[in-house]
Formats: C-alpha cells, structure tokens, sequence
C-alpha cells in the first residue's frame, strides 16, 4: 500500500506541475513589474504556489471515496481467498491423518484424493493471481481517475487565481520542494474548491 501511495503522489506531483508550464507565457511580461510594485506582502509575492501532497490526499474526499472503494473490494478478495485457503489446509491436514492411519480404501482412491488436493491447490493460485491483477489494474485507473480530476479542477481552480506555476510538497525526501514559505500554501484553498467541485459532480 506504502508504494501504491508513493506512485499516487508521484501522480499528483505530475498532474499539478506539468500543468501551469502551459500558461507560464501568457502573463509574462506584467508578473515580474507586478510583484515588485507595492510594498505589502502580498504584491511581493511570486505568482507561484504549491499544494501539500500528503494534505490533499488524506482530505480530497474523490480520492477517498476511490480508496475506500478500492479497500472494500481487497478486503473482499483476500476474505475469499482465506477462506478458501483455510479450506484446503483442513482437507490437507485431514488427508495426511488418513493416509498415516491406512484409512483410505485402496492406493488407488488415495491417489485420487491427492489429485483432487493438488488441483484445489493450483485453483488457489489461479484466483490469487487473477485477484492480484484485477487489483492492479483497479490501482492504475484510480490512478488515472485522480490525475484527471486534479488537472481538471486545479485548472479550474486557478482561472480566477493566475498561478504561473502550482507545485506539490510531500514529505521532505519525496518532495520536489525542499523548502517554501507558507505564504506560499493554498492546500487549504485547493481542498475546499475540490471538495466543493466533487460534490457539485
């Protein structure tokens, strides 16, 4: 979960960054005069932001219906496959006691048993291994679905703000920002305008 985790703020990092290198020409040649007119902080502020990775995702309320969704259908997956696996373990267990004890009627009917353990085995391991990849497959469109939905409202969000530039901030080693002044924060912002937009959807 922690590396699925990782490539989601990996997502993040690219649908937030990427995103604005597209309108960084078009206010050029007024930013740089606008952000040192003015004494007030706020005129001299650069028309840069960024968005708190690990924030946005733990209160993005689209990304934890998506994980919560996602949750629900490992859990189910991994209570079918124990219960199955549980399954074979006491028909191993009581296989082994009646051979040990020359229980069964003939070698021929033992050979059958062991036949019939073996293939319930390999059926095991088949609906393990499709379970795996349906849950893969289930990580990359969630993947997909959240990139969309950030580059779509993060776009939306920053019509009426002009940010050249929105970066994302995670954790001090996962993060392409090793430093920002909080000025500089609109997590807060971007939540609220997201959380407002998922809900209008």
């Amino acid at each position: 979960m922690k590396r699925f985790q990782y490539f989601v703020r990996a997502t993040l990092t690219l649908a937030t960054v990427m995103l604005f290198f597209v309108q960084c020409g078009k206010n050029q040649a007024n930013t740089p005069n606008e952000a040192v007119a003015g004494n007030d902080t706020l005129s001299q502020t650069l028309p840069i932001a960024y968005v708190d990775a690990d924030s946005l995702l733990t209160h993005f309320k689209f990304y934890n219906n998506l994980i919560s969704a996602y949750e629900s259908k490992l859990s189910k997956h991994n209570n079918s496959l124990n219960s199955t696996y549980q399954k074979f373990q006491s028909e191993v267990i009581a296989f082994e006691q009646k051979a040990q004890n020359n229980a069964f009627l003939s070698q021929e009917r033992m050979m059958q048993e062991q036949t019939r353990l073996q293939g319930m085995k390999q059926d095991i391991e088949r609906r393990a291994a499709q379970a795996e990849q349906e849950l893969a497959l289930e990580q990359k469109l969630i993947q997909q679905q959240l990139s969309d939905s950030l580059a779509l409202g993060i776009k939306e969000f920053n019509k009426s703000q002009k940010y050249q530039m929105i970066f994302t901030k995670a954790g001090l080693f996962n993060s392409n920002i090793l430093y920002a002044n909080e000025q500089y924060d609109i997590t807060k912002d971007v939540l609220e305008f997201l959380n407002k937009r998922f809900k209008a959807d």
